[in-house]
């Protein structure tokens, strides 16, 4: 198998609201795929109640090979766009423990994840850390205050970033900057 056939996570930005449409051609052409959920409380006439609902109504990640993502964006025109790494022009890729990671924050119901917008380099500034205990353990990014809250901002680089819950201090260390 060659580069170019390996099976790589693709960020793609889905339009119109086809998302639904989408994943179910997925689906039918057996095409693994993420799109990020999260639990969100609404308020209905019969009191609080929690939903499932689109992190980002936007954002699916596509695992395949090159040529793959090539026909999808073909047959599906300009409803789905992969981002691009903004150096090489090619299709960004999101490191495999990068996703793994990130799959696994989504999941957990209780993250309190918050969408920030698209990845800027604003939510780079200060150190690296790793949580070390709690529900995050593990996990590793930036710190940041939002709304007068630690919080822990994982990035998805070039394409997105997020905000979990508050961390407290205690339960954070330094770790070396490095690539992932």
């Amino acid at each position: 198998m060659t580069n170019s056939d390996k099976l790589n996570w693709y960020p793609i930005r889905v339009f119109f609201g086809r998302a639904e449409m989408i994943k179910n051609a997925l689906d039918e052409g057996d095409i693994e795929y993420f799109y990020p959920m999260r639990m969100a409380e609404k308020v209905t006439s019969s009191g609080l109640k929690f939903i499932e609902e689109p992190l980002v109504k936007s954002l699916l990640f596509i695992k395949t090979d090159r040529e793959e993502l090539r026909l999808l964006k073909m047959k599906f025109g300009g409803t789905i766009v992969p981002y691009y790494d903004r150096l090489t022009n090619a299709p960004l890729i999101v490191p495999e423990r990068q996703m793994a990671d990130f799959k696994r924050l989504c999941e957990m119901k209780e993250a309190g994840l918050e969408y920030l917008g698209n990845d800027e380099p604003k939510y780079h500034l200060g150190d690296r850390v790793r949580v070390t205990e709690g529900i995050f353990k593990g996990f590793e990014g930036h710190i940041k205050r939002i709304r007068h809250d630690r919080k822990l901002i994982v990035t998805i680089e070039g394409v997105a970033a997020f905000a979990t819950r508050f961390i407290p201090p205690s339960c954070l260390e330094i770790v070396e900057d490095k690539k992932q």
